[in-house]
Formats: C-alpha cells, structure tokens, sequence
C-alpha cells in the first residue's frame, strides 16, 4: 500500500492581482479601523496608515532590491493584520483611545493585545509561505 505526500504549495499570484489584494485589504482596514478611532483627529491618523505602509514598505524594498510583486505581498499581508486583529475588539480600542486622551497613556488591554499580535504572526507566516513555500 503506497503513501500518498501531500504538500501544500503556495499559490503564484500574478503581480496584477497583488493589485487587486492590496487594495481590498486597503478598503478593509479603513472600514474596519477609522470607525473605531473616537476623534477626527484619530481618524486622520489611522486613515494615513496605508500611506505609511507604502512609504515605508517602498522604500524597504526599494532598499533590499525586492521587485514590485514582493513589495505588494508584503503591503498587503501586513496591511491584513490590523483588521484581523482589531476585529470584534470595538470596545478596547475605544477605551484605549479614550484613556490615552484623559491620562496621557492608553490602559492596558491585554485579549486586544493577544489578537493583534497573533494576527501580526499569523500574516508574517503566510508570507513567508507565499514567499518561500
């Protein structure tokens, strides 16, 4: 009885649909995290989070010499985590930026922390795989 390996190869995903995944999950994160910010002023900041992500990941990779595809995987899965870990935590982060206003510094919120940095590793996992499969 022969053993049939299953491996589980990553998909190659051409660059023009890199497009298209970046700015879906563009779309996601500001749906999901400019609602939560509590000020016209927090919403500013985090609808400048796709800009600091291109500025910073160009320039990352403009440095590294990765080509556009590479650039545009990592964008998009960095980009994914916010939502994912931010999602279904309204409260917290409502309470964080209310806290940090009235006290200086946000309290601490420790399950919203959990999410965020397992969604942080999660994507960071899937491109390595999608990188390096």
């Amino acid at each position: 009885m022969a053993v049939k390996e299953i491996t589980l190869h990553p998909p190659h995903i051409p660059i023009g649909t890199w497009w298209i995944i970046a700015s879906i999950v563009t779309v996601l994160l500001l749906a999901v995290c400019v609602p939560l910010a509590p000020t016209r002023d927090s919403k500013v900041k985090v609808a400048c989070i796709p800009l600091l992500g291109v500025v910073f990941l160009g320039a990352a990779a403009e440095l590294r010499e990765h080509d556009l595809e590479t650039a545009l995987s990592m964008y998009s899965t960095a980009t994914l985590a916010f939502p994912l870990g931010l999602a279904g935590r309204g409260k917290e982060v409502r309470k964080a930026f209310e806290d940090e206003k009235l006290f200086g510094k946000p309290s601490p919120q420790p399950k919203l922390t959990n999410q965020l940095l397992t969604a942080v590793c999660g994507m960071l996992l899937v491109w390595v795989w999608l990188r390096w499969g």
